[in-house]
C-alpha cells in the first residue's frame, strides 16, 4: 500500500464514521509496538511518520496517544509529541507494590475456586499453551500467550472490577525496559518456569503458595531491572 492510497484510507475512516474503531486499532497497534520493542522507552513517536504507516487522519492518532497516555504508556510533551514511557525506580517499585497485592489475591482466589466449572482445565490447557516457546521462542506470541495466562487466573476470580484493576497496572512499557537488560530468551524461559510454579499451586489449591508464586515471580523481572537502573545512576 503505498501513500496515496493509506491517506485515501484515512479519509475514508473519517466520512464513513468509523474514527472509533480507527483509534482502537491505531491504539493497539502502538500499545503491540511498545510491548515488542519496536517502540523503545524514552522514543519520540513522529506523527508524519505513523500516520503514514497506519493509513490514518492525524485527529485519530491525537485520540490515540491521549488512549495511551491515559494506559500510562506515553507521556504527552508539549512541542514534542508522544514520547513512550520510561519508568523510574521508584514507579517500578510501586507499580509492583500494587501488582502484588492484586495478583497475589488473584490466584489465592483462583486456588479456592479451582475446582468449579471448567476453571482447572482451562488453567491447565493456557500453561500448555505456553510450553512451546520453550522449543520455539518467538517474543511476539509469547507476550501474547503470557498476558492469556495471567487473564485465565483473573478470569477464575470471578470479580471483573479486579480484573479491571490489575489490566491497568500491566504495563507494556515496564517489559519493554526489561528486554533491555535481558535477553529475549531469558524473559521467556524465566517466566514459563514461574508460571509452572504458580500453576502447581493453584491446581493444588493451596492460596498461600499461590500468593507466595505469583509474588516470586512479579518481583523477579522487577528487582532485575531494578538492579540495572541503580547502577546505571550510580555510574
Amino acid at each position: 500500500m503505498n501513500l496515496a492510497d493509506n491517506r485515501a484510507n484515512a479519509a475514508v475512516d473519517e466520512s464513513t464514521g468509523r474514527s472509533g474503531e480507527t483509534v482502537e486499532r491505531v491504539a493497539n497497534d502502538l500499545k503491540m509496538g511498545i510491548l515488542e520493542g519496536r517502540y523503545a522507552p524514552g522514543q519520540r513517536l513522529i506523527s508524519r511518520d505513523i500516520v503514514e504507516q497506519l493509513g490514518v487522519s492525524r485527529s485519530s492518532l491525537r485520540e490515540a496517544f491521549r488512549r495511551l497516555e491515559a494506559d500510562g504508556l506515553v507521556h504527552l510533551i508539549p512541542n514534542r509529541g508522544a514520547v513512550v514511557r520510561r519508568l523510574s525506580p521508584d514507579e517500578i517499585r510501586h507499580m509492583y507494590q500494587i501488582r502484588e497485592a492484586l495478583e497475589g489475591y488473584a490466584a489465592q482466589l483462583a486456588a479456592q475456586r479451582i475446582d468449579e466449572g471448567a476453571n482447572r482445565q482451562r488453567l491447565i490447557d493456557v500453561v500448555a499453551r505456553g510450553r512451546k516457546h520453550r522449543e520455539r521462542p518467538v517474543f511476539q506470541q509469547f507476550a501474547i500467550d503470557n498476558q492469556d495466562f495471567h487473564r485465565e487466573i483473573v478470569r477464575i476470580t470471578g470479580n471483573p472490577l479486579l480484573a479491571d484493576l490489575i489490566e491497568k497496572h500491566h504495563q507494556s512499557v515496564f517489559i519493554s525496559q526489561l528486554r533491555q537488560v535481558i535477553s529475549e530468551e531469558e524473559v521467556i524461559y524465566q517466566a514459563l518456569d514461574e508460571h509452572e510454579v504458580i500453576a502447581d499451586a493453584i491446581l493444588a489449591g493451596d492460596a498461600d503458595a499461590a500468593y507466595a508464586a505469583m509474588k516470586k515471580h512479579l518481583w523477579r523481572s522487577a528487582d532485575q531491572l531494578l538492579e540495572r537502573l541503580n547502577n546505571s545512576l550510580d555510574r
